[in-house]
């Protein structure tokens, strides 16, 4: 791989490591992340863009090189790889890292988040009927988790999708580093209620006290009443739930694993009523009966 990165880059290195992820080299000041691109091809020349947007406007994320055919994307044994040069990448991802992505207002075609969780839901209830047999457990939960879905739909489809857009990322994990989250790779346009709600999502589920953190959000966020909405309804789809089922259908995660996000589920509901209950006296929310009870 070293050959191949001098021959299509001329950067000169000494040593080159490998993870599962990707390779990784030093070249002067900074460091060089050589990782294969699993996504859509055809998205590539929007990302590159919106990388160069970014660090023209004094927004830190991690540089695409181009190769020396001035290309984006270099084939090794026809696989496709991408070059990103990086200052910083260690660490874990915190609160405060994620609201800095707040400042990075983008105009783009509002995402329909009704149809797509509609089509999510229908999926899960088609694999479901397929192999629900299988597992106790998850037999057990589907339904109450579907029903959250249904609400999560049912609210966003209130929205008018005059939204405020901003730099996003597919998802946001609890494991993630500053790798991830000034990974190009990982950058998609959409609110900017999505990227904390998954964060709050994935600490709580892992058991971390989100309550500080919540409560900061919610009194300086300066959230609008649609954004108002949306977060609450990206808190509410259980995205935390069906990304375990898919890997458990899948045979990557033991079904057990279920038995975690499930203990916690009354006390999830703890925060969700919270989050509703602020916004309601905030803006009048619509009501939501099993909030009121």
């Amino acid at each position: 791989m070293k050959s191949a990165i001098n021959y299509y880059y001329n950067l000169s290195f000494n040593d080159i490591y490998q993870n599962k992820r990707y390779y990784y080299f030093d070249s002067k000041d900074f460091r060089y992340f050589f990782i294969k691109y699993g996504g859509d091809p055809e998205k590539i020349p929007n990302i590159y863009n919106l990388n160069i947007l970014l660090l023209q406007q004094g927004y830190y994320v991690h540089k695409i090189i181009l190769n020396k055919d001035g290309q984006i994307i270099t084939l090794v044994d026809n696989v496709p790889y991408v070059l990103l040069q990086a200052k910083y990448y260690s660490g874990k991802v915190t609160y405060k890292n994620i609201i800095s992505f707040f400042n990075i207002k983008v105009n783009e075609t509002p995402i329909n988040w009704g149809n797509l969780w509609e089509n999510k839901n229908d999926y899960f209830e088609y694999e479901m009927s397929k192999v629900g047999h299988k597992y106790k457990h998850i037999n057990e939960s589907f339904n109450y988790y579907i029903g959250l879905g249904e609400t999560a739909i049912q609210l966003v489809n209130s929205i008018d999708n005059k939204v405020i857009k901003i730099v996003s990322h597919g998802r946001i994990n609890e494991n993630d580093t500053l790798f991830d989250l000034y990974n190009p790779l990982n950058l998609i346009i959409d609110s900017r209620t999505r990227d904390i709600a998954e964060y709050f999502k994935t600490n709580f589920f892992n058991q971390k006290n989100i309550n500080s953190e919540l409560d900061s959000f919610l009194h300086y966020s300066n959230l609008n009443i649609v954004e108002g909405l949306l977060f609450l309804s990206r808190m509410l789809y259980p995205t935390y739930y069906f990304d375990l089922f898919e890997e458990i259908i899948s045979n990557k995660k033991d079904e057990n694993e279920t038995q975690k996000i499930t203990s916690l589920a009354s006390d999830y509901e703890i925060i969700l009523k919270y989050i509703y209950k602020y916004y309601q006296n905030k803006f009048n929310f619509p009501l939501i009966e099993w909030f009121e009870r």
